[in-house]
């Protein structure tokens, strides 16, 4: 998916990538990042495919779009960052549990599972190892988070030493995704993203 486009050239890319047969375009652009990135439609009909045949749910064009534009913004940064090493036999054995669906190849399926594990391995050693949940944030979560919902659920209240250890994971990951929001809303505001309506 990745390409790359000389600003001047737009105009001619979006004719060339728009033949017209009987009146149905088979392809358009629908985002640039920074005038030298594209998005096109084929691209995100490639990228719920896959998605689906990893069991997930793609969502929206529009969502996925955004998830593209993420993708490509977390990427550019993993490229300054350092090389990321992949376990090639837990990505080949991943590749065999999935049935690959029509129109795609199993590079193509290996290239986003690939990505994916970068793209984690990244976020942990950029945000996961640096947060810490105090143990005052930890009993304020036990008494207004976990106790209030499990009596809601009608369920047994453990005590505080029972649960303090999924407490605490639970925490931290949601301070992990917290701070990775905000990080990318600030990549999001430093590159020039134009996301082009039908």
């Amino acid at each position: 998916m990745r390409k790359y486009l000389n600003p001047m050239r737009i105009l001619s890319v979006i004719l060339l990538l728009a033949p017209v047969v009987y009146g149905e375009i088979l392809d358009r652009i629908v985002a640039v990042i920074d005038d030298r990135f594209i998005i096109t439609l084929s691209d995100v009909r490639k990228e719920r495919s896959i998605e689906s045949a990893l069991g997930g749910n793609p969502g929206s064009d529009e969502s996925i779009i955004d998830a593209l534009i993420e993708r490509h913004l977390v990427e550019e940064q993993i490229a300054q960052f350092r090389n990321i090493e992949v376990p090639e036999d837990a990505i080949a054995q991943r590749l065999r549990s999935i049935q690959v669906p029509p129109g795609i190849s199993t590079e193509d399926l290996r290239d986003v599972l690939v990505g994916e594990f970068r793209r984690r391995q990244f976020m942990m050693e950029r945000f996961e190892q640096f947060v810490r949940v105090s143990d005052d944030e930890l009993r304020r979560y036990y008494d207004e988070v976990y106790t209030p919902e499990a009596r809601a659920r009608g369920e047994r209240v453990a005590p505080l030493e029972e649960v303090s250890e999924a407490i605490r994971q639970n925490r931290a990951l949601e301070k992990t995704n917290e701070e990775v929001g905000s990080w990318l809303i600030e990549l999001r505001r430093r590159s020039v993203i134009e996301k082009i309506p039908n």
